[in-house]
């Protein structure tokens, strides 16, 4: 009885008029972010040809100016040979410019690192890197550690060097990135709207469903994972059509890839980094997605029991999943006197844990990835128990009628 109880639930999810326009809507999303989105991306490390062009002709002019006028030398009020600078510039960015247009994208890639170990200034001084950040110096900074430590990995192993893997773009990078953005926030947003109506929608056959030989609390549990396994399903599909997509475009990438992380906020120095691999870090960050999409299919329990109406659900769910952006700001480390790292919330965008990029935009150490599973497991804990009283307290006829 409880498989073929699980079963019916399952098909109502799978086959509800309310769920399949919202797969078609992420369907388009996802497309759209693999297709258009992801490969039209720009970063600091874009690379604009028509632009080197451009500055190529403009110094060659200047550097004619200099010689014509004899100023070749070092400069007496600043002592900066500039004409040598710009002359190496001009050398630099012209054998870049041809490794560029030749797809050399290993020399292309040797010469850019090669600019960049001595250049920090290039990221720390461009004021158009987070403009919105109230950290902008700091943020520059641990931008370009991580982006060398990427080119290291690059540049020292085995892998060839393609435009897909040089800019991030290979399946498993964009997996990877995703999970490390909003990735998580939207595949629960997900998980919240396929569950919310999980007992409302049963109030319209209240009649046939109170004769089910099943106890009340069996029934929330089954029906719970009836979504949970729909929308793993889906959450599999989003994962697997994703990645496919990119690896046409790009490639697949490699397992082996480094993965820069941050094990401590002491120097803000490259002692302060490690690395992981991208397997690591997909199965550390991909294992805790179900933990998080059971956490939530639960609470819609609840709160379909308190309110039975599927968009109030929806509400107070999606509240609870961005709490953590609305109510803690990069300055905060605690709420109501409580350290962060003790809430729930803290956790829900799981990547960021990861590779402690939580503990770098708090500055702090205390947010880590074994605390975060065993705050997760006694928040869902917690949500059991309140499923199985208010299972006594609003029973089935109680749910159904009042």
């Amino acid at each position: 009885m409880n498989r073929n109880y699980l079963k019916h639930e399952f098909q109502i999810t799978f086959r509800s008029r309310r769920n399949i326009p919202f797969i078609l809507f992420i369907s388009v999303l996802l497309l759209s972010y693999c297709l258009i989105l992801l490969p039209n991306e720009e970063t600091k490390e874009t690379y604009y040809p028509d632009e080197v062009r451009n500055y190529l002709t403009d110094l060659e002019l200047e550097q004619k100016l200099r010689e014509e006028k004899g100023n070749t030398g070092v400069i007496q009020m600043t002592g900066m040979p500039v004409y040598a600078m710009n002359a190496n510039s001009y050398k630099l960015n012209q054998a870049m410019l041809t490794a560029y247009e030749d797809k050399n994208y290993y020399r292309f890639l040797y010469l850019r690192n090669y600019f960049l170990l001595d250049n920090e200034y290039d990221y720390t001084s461009d004021e158009n890197l987070f403009t919105l950040s109230p950290f902008p110096g700091k943020d520059r900074a641990h931008l370009y550690k991580q982006t060398m430590m990427r080119y290291e990995d690059y540049l020292t192993n085995d892998y060839p060097i393609t435009y897909g893997l040089m800019y991030e773009k290979t399946g498993l990078q964009a997996l990877q990135k995703f999970l490390q953005s909003n990735g998580i926030l939207f595949i629960l947003f997900c998980a919240i709207f396929f569950s919310s109506d999980v007992l409302s929608r049963d109030r319209n056959n209240r009649s046939v469903l109170q004769g089910i030989p099943i106890s009340w609390y069996r029934q929330l549990n089954l029906k719970s994972l009836s979504v949970f396994f729909y929308s793993l399903l889906v959450v599999l599909g989003i994962i697997v059509v994703g990645v496919i997509v990119m690896s046409l475009q790009f490639g697949f990438g490699y397992f082996n890839l480094h993965v820069p992380i941050m094990i401590a906020q002491q120097t803000f120095t490259m002692e302060d980094y490690d690395v992981i691999s991208i397997a690591v870090f997909l199965g550390k960050t991909l294992i805790v997605v179900p933990l998080l999409i059971f956490l939530f299919v639960r609470l819609n329990v609840i709160f379909g029991l308190l309110f039975k109406n599927e968009w109030l659900v929806l509400l107070f769910s999606s509240f609870i999943l961005f709490s953590d952006r609305i109510f803690v700001s990069r300055t905060e480390r605690e709420l109501f006197g409580i350290d962060i790292s003790f809430f729930p919330q803290t956790y829900f965008d799981f990547g960021k844990i990861v590779d402690g990029e939580k503990n770098f935009l708090l500055n702090t150490e205390t947010i880590t990835y074994a605390k975060g599973i065993i705050v997760l497991l006694v928040t869902l804990a917690v949500i059991e128990l309140v499923i199985f009283i208010l299972s006594k307290i609003i029973n089935k006829r109680r749910f159904y009628y009042a």
